[in-house]
């Protein structure tokens, strides 16, 4: 402890002599150094700044992002609904049971497929089978 006092002391007193005192809390920091912010506002540019996000505008004085959704073009434009229908989960063991699947192939399909476990992929197997015999 206090070989770290000691050269403590020694490194101010040498910065000091130096004139290169560590900055206070009352030091400003433009003797010496090039400021690299400007004090005044430099984002009257930004003023219609528009991207993905939005648009920016001044609201009660403050600046503030506004979203707006873009126009969409008609020729693009994707219909999302889909008038396929999807085979369920039952329908497809029926039908892969029927072509002649082996069995742990048609458990590992629905797994995948389905992302269901193990023990239903073999109960709606059962299921389907059951159905079919009339059992």
């Amino acid at each position: 402890m206090a070989l770290f006092i000691t050269f403590a002391t020694l490194h101010d007193t040498w910065m000091r002599s130096r004139g290169l005192p560590s900055p206070d809390e009352d030091d400003t920091t433009d003797t010496g150094v090039n400021p690299q912010v400007t004090p005044g506002s430099d984002t009257d540019d930004t003023a219609d700044d528009t991207s993905l996000w939005g648009r920016i505008v001044n609201r009660g004085g403050r600046r503030v992002r506004v979203y707006t959704e873009p126009a969409r073009d008609a020729e693009v434009d994707v219909d999302l609904e889909d008038d396929e229908e999807f085979e369920t989960l039952e329908e497809a063991v029926d039908r892969m049971d029927r072509q002649g699947v082996p069995y742990a192939e048609i458990v590992r399909r629905v797994m995948v497929a389905y992302q269901v476990s193990e023990s239903t992929a073999k109960r709606r197997i059962r299921d389907s089978r059951k159905v079919r015999t009339g059992g």
